[in-house]
């Protein structure tokens, strides 16, 4: 009986350990996700403004360049400017797509994380109920019935009708 007790209570303790360390390494992964985004958010907003900053630089070489040639205001000079527009534009929307994308992954990276610390947790459960059950399967009587061929003839059974059933095939 001792020694089921302490069956179980190692198998709680275990359970609790077992818990504890998920519940550790979700957490963990989820500081990390963070951090990622943090430092992925930064990145974006320096490359956005490193895009704006090289726009601008063109759009002033363009302008001056326009100046110099003596064709400034000319629907040559606006088209370039418009192309420039357009090129910084569609650079910023990929970048916005790929902060998305970044954002989108963190989020399904955490779901995992916290999908296997449920995970875990059952297990854990599961396991200090496997052992529980265990030991008390073990305290249940089993009836001790005699299959010998005494404790057939015992109990009036003389095996007779096989006999004769197999000596007649």
């Amino acid at each position: 009986m001792a020694l089921a007790i302490a069956a179980v209570i190692a198998s709680v303790v275990s359970a609790g350990a077992t818990i504890y360390s998920s519940k550790q390494a979700a957490d963990a992964q989820e500081e990390q996700n963070e951090i990622q985004s943090a430092q992925q958010k930064l990145n974006d907003v320096s490359s956005a403004r490193r895009k704006v900053k090289e726009a601008r630089v063109a759009r002033a070489r363009l302008m001056q360049s326009s100046e110099a040639a003596g064709t400034s205001g000319s629907s040559g000079e606006s088209g370039a400017l418009s192309s420039l527009n357009t090129q910084l534009s569609g650079n910023l929307a990929v970048m916005t797509g790929q902060a998305n994308t970044a954002n989108a992954l963190s989020a399904v990276r955490q779901d995992l994380s916290d999908s296997q610390f449920v995970t875990g947790t059952i297990g854990a459960v599961a396991g200090v109920a496997q052992s529980i059950f265990t030991q008390q399967a073990a305290k249940i009587p089993t009836a001790s019935v005699d299959t010998s061929v005494q404790g057939s003839q015992a109990s009036g059974y003389t095996g007779s009708a096989f006999s004769s059933w197999a000596n007649k095939q």
